[in-house]
């Protein structure tokens, strides 16, 4: 079966709400072995939510519209879905009778346009909507079906889960897209797609790589009929590719790298602390938010100023004077110095520009995005110069997962 969803809002097009809905309407329907292929979103206007309906139609087997199903004038899913599958609208009484009761307990009285909500299709039934007035709809009509549900999270959620879950598990062959997630580190998108290539469009089980900040996730996806089946696919595909990458692969599932780190430190009974300059903070925000990161972290210095770098982290003034605030020389020392004051087994030590004017100091000209991260450890200390792209935010958050790849590489011994 093949599905489209169509997110019908004004506000969606001017930006002013995040179309979440239809991205874990997406999510939902994978889990189902549902085939999603296309996704529309339409303003509050009848004939272009018409014309998308129709569109969907013809290309898809179940078309989902998100939103327009309340009592105001601009609410026109109901009609749009008529006009599409060339049918009418008419009052479904059990519905007027369930309007004028929650309405009655909450001792509002009902105007004429809240009886629009009673409105359906001839072809179409209700579908409850125990958190809101207005129902969803399942229309059904020559061989198509569409499924309307309401917009309000707290409404949508509960319907999908629920009655329109029971309706798509009737309509389905009883198989369901089973996917696992491989976080990668280390080896870049193109790389990893080449060491793969054979894998990437595989009958059974299908692999495909996603970038993300610093890191490459693969997800491996097949279809199945229960949990047993899923695993007799999807493990010789994992297995050939733990074999290909090795170390590369530090995590299945939803474990990120931070928490990874936090696990692997506490379970060799090694600590961590951390001097950061133009992080400001986050490399610490990052581990701090995994549970159980007390066991790990000593503790952290934000040291932006020069004068900080040395009274807080140990810096000597010699080294920023001769090299700079932004140098290898000093990153090293930041580590060093925060690892020696805390008497952490490892020390991070992170010095770069963030901001777009680039630094003069001694040393020279330190254009933006210049960061060096050192990590030490009882072998020593390896710095490393990255040349990042990007505004403040995104140069801070990349050098955050840089800094936490390279202390994983320490952590494993493979910064060799």
């Amino acid at each position: 079966m093949r599905a489209e969803v169509i997110s019908i809002g004004t506000e969606l097009l001017l930006g002013q709400i995040t179309d979440t809905n239809a991205a874990e309407l997406g999510q939902h329907l994978a889990k189902l072995g549902i085939d999603h292929t296309h996704r529309q979103t339409v303003g509050d206007n009848l004939a272009r939510m018409e014309e998308a309906l129709r569109l969907a139609l013809g290309r898809a087997d179940i078309v989902f519209t998100i939103g327009g199903l309340g009592p105001t004038a601009d609410d026109l899913t109901r009609d749009a879905i008529a006009d599409a599958l060339d049918d009418e609208l008419v009052t479904d009484e059990a519905v007027v009778e369930h309007l004028r009761s929650v309405y009655g307990k909450r001792g509002v009285a009902m105007v004429e346009s809240q009886f629009r909500q009673a409105l359906r299709p001839t072809c179409a039934e209700p579908l409850p909507n125990p958190n809101g007035t207005a129902p969803g709809l399942y229309a059904s009509r020559s061989g198509k079906v569409v499924i309307a549900l309401p917009g309000p999270r707290n409404e949508f959620v509960p319907m999908v889960e629920g009655p329109v879950t029971q309706k798509l598990l009737a309509l389905g062959d009883g198989t369901q897209l089973v996917s696992r997630t491989l976080r990668v580190v280390g080896i870049g998108e193109a790389a990893l797609a080449e060491q793969l290539a054979d894998l990437l469009n595989g009958e059974e089980v299908t692999v495909a790589p996603y970038a993300k900040i610093g890191e490459v996730h693969l997800r491996v996806t097949t279809r199945a009929r229960s949990d047993e089946e899923a695993d007799s696919r999807l493990n010789p595909v994992v297995e050939i590719i733990r074999s290909r990458i090795g170390p590369a692969l530090y995590a299945e599932g939803e474990e990120s790298l931070e928490q990874w780190i936090v696990a692997e430190l506490v379970k060799r009974g090694e600590t961590l602390a951390l001097a950061e300059s133009c992080t400001g903070g986050l490399l610490s925000g990052r581990i701090t938010g995994v549970d159980g990161a007390s066991n790990a972290l000593l503790g952290g210095i934000v040291c932006y100023s020069a004068e900080s770098k040395v009274r807080d982290a140990g810096v000597d003034p010699i080294v920023i004077d001769q090299h700079g605030t932004v140098s290898r020389e000093t990153a090293e020392a930041l580590a060093l110095g925060v690892r020696s004051r805390f008497g952490s087994s490892f020390g991070i030590g992170v010095t770069g520009v963030a901001g777009v004017v680039p630094v003069e100091e001694a040393g020279g000209i330190k254009k933006s995005g210049t960061v060096y991260i050192a990590v030490a450890g009882e072998s020593g200390v390896r710095c490393d110069l990255f040349r990042l792209v990007g505004n403040r935010s995104t140069i801070q958050n990349r050098s955050v997962s840089y800094a936490l790849i390279r202390l994983r590489a320490s952590i494993l011994g493979l910064d060799s």
